[in-house]
């Protein structure tokens, strides 16, 4: 698929790298008595777990487009036949996934779990993948400034084709964590390893280049650390959902997330003040850094969950009631003449006396919603003067009303100095209606 580019204003900073000798006393030994990997060892070695992934989208959801793509993605459990890769490769919405090794043919691939969170997914062949080694996820140490790695992957189209660097540094300004490198990472290469060259570990997930062509371009990984998570919560059975953070967190001058409470929108299950500074959550091992860390922490925990939070000098334990965002995998939707109309999910609109619930998310080109102008992320105020807080409610009333065209009222962001929505009424004729996916929504299984 292609990469996702990411769209960056601002001077990304760079960890100081320290001293050549202090850089080599941090990075991690090389396995095995024969010296140092060669990189054409290394490559040679993920050649033998990296596999080309196409993927097909017909109908988008918010977040996707429609097309038919190529990335890549590697395996990470021979008896299960999971493979790892980004999310924006295999898609959030419906999509025909098929999976290839070197040497081998295209045969389909199932989306086990698609992550709402940080660009992950796991998808599997639903049979073992005999003759082949998974790819090493067992490196503990974080990545060292300076580290040499080694991105592999499909860049361009140029099958298993691998490019040196080194680790840069680390930045939370475009999202979730993400590693800097200076491996490449072009179109084909999302969802492929990154590589330590000198243990042969997998550090992450190549997932991105800003830049476009100039050689000073930024390329970035996704971290190895929330794919060991996943990995280990879905063979427990456990859905590694993140969690729906029902408040804000402060940003800072460089546009990173703090870990301080700028309000809370639900103070029932979070209890939070204004200033509160998160610290860590009770039974998780590591104390919040970032969102990233609080993330992690939560995932596939509801119920009481004790968070510790320093307010006004002091530290104290508060009593969470966290939920999980919806599985990605079972998104639905009803298509209404080339308008795919499907559930929203603001965190911030907890509480809000008008919450968005249904929301177009895409519309098709050569259709009657494109001729009347109807956008993505119109939000559906009422059809036929009804108002409709949910999907199911609305599919059962387009497909049992007489034939007539739909009186569609959509809500849209306005450029009003005094408001901040604005109202559009359409009518759709209603003659071309698609439930999305048209087979039962698929499930997630643990094993």
């Amino acid at each position: 698929m292609k990469t996702k580019h990411l769209m960056i204003s601002m001077v990304v900073g760079f960890l100081a790298a320290g001293s050549a000798t202090e850089i080599a006393a941090a990075l991690p030994k090389t396995r095995g008595t024969g010296g140092e990997s060669s990189a054409e060892a290394v490559f040679r070695e993920a050649r033998g777990y990296t596999v080309r992934i196409r993927t097909r989208i017909e109908t988008p959801f918010l977040g996707d487009e429609r097309g038919a793509f190529l990335g890549a993605g590697f395996l990470v459990d021979a008896e299960r036949g999971w493979i790892v890769t980004n999310a924006h490769v295999v898609g959030q919405s419906p999509s025909d996934v098929q999976v290839a090794f070197a040497g081998q043919e295209f045969e389909p691939a199932r989306k086990l779990y698609v992550d709402s969170f940080a660009d992950i997914a796991v998808v599997t062949l639903d049979h073992p993948v005999h003759g082949r080694r998974p790819a090493p996820l067992d490196r503990v140490a974080p990545p060292v400034v300076g580290e040499p790695v080694g991105a592999f992957g499909h860049p361009l189209g140029l099958l298993y084709t691998g490019s040196r660097g080194i680790v840069s540094g680390y930045t939370d300004q475009c999202g979730p964590d993400l590693i800097q490198i200076d491996a490449t990472v072009d179109h084909g290469n999302s969802g492929g390893p990154v590589i330590a060259l000198g243990d042969r570990c997998i550090l992450g997930i190549a997932t991105a280049g800003a830049g476009g062509d100039k050689a000073d371009r930024l390329n970035f990984a996704t971290p190895v650390e929330d794919v060991r998570c996943i990995l280990r919560m879905l063979r427990e059975g456990v859905t590694p959902c993140p969690p729906r953070l029902g408040f804000g967190l402060l940003k800072d001058a460089d546009g990173r997330h703090t870990m301080r409470v700028a309000t809370t929108f639900d103070s029932t299950r979070w209890p939070l003040l204004p200033a509160d500074r998160l610290v860590a959550i009770v039974g998780a091992p590591d104390s919040l850094e970032n969102l990233h860390d609080l993330v992690r922490g939560l995932r596939g925990r509801t119920g009481p969950v004790s968070v510790i939070v320093e307010r006004n000098g002091r530290r104290l334990t508060l009593v969470t009631h966290p939920v999980l965002r919806e599985p990605i995998t079972g998104r639905r939707g009803i298509s209404i003449d080339g308008a795919l109309i499907a559930p929203v999910d603001f965190e911030d609109e907890v509480g809000s006396p008008d919450p968005a619930r249904l929301a177009i998310h895409s519309v098709d080109p050569t259709s009657t919603a494109q001729e009347l102008m109807l956008e993505p992320l119109d939000i559906l105020y009422s059809v036929d003067g009804r108002r409709f807080g949910d999907l199911d409610s609305l599919i059962a009333y387009v497909r049992s009303r007489p034939e007539h065209p739909l009186a569609i009222v959509i809500r849209r962001g306005t450029p009003d100095l005094y408001r901040d929505f604005e109202y559009h009424s359409r009518e759709l004729p209603g003659s071309d209606v698609q439930v999305v996916p048209g087979d039962a929504a698929p499930t997630m299984a643990g094993k």
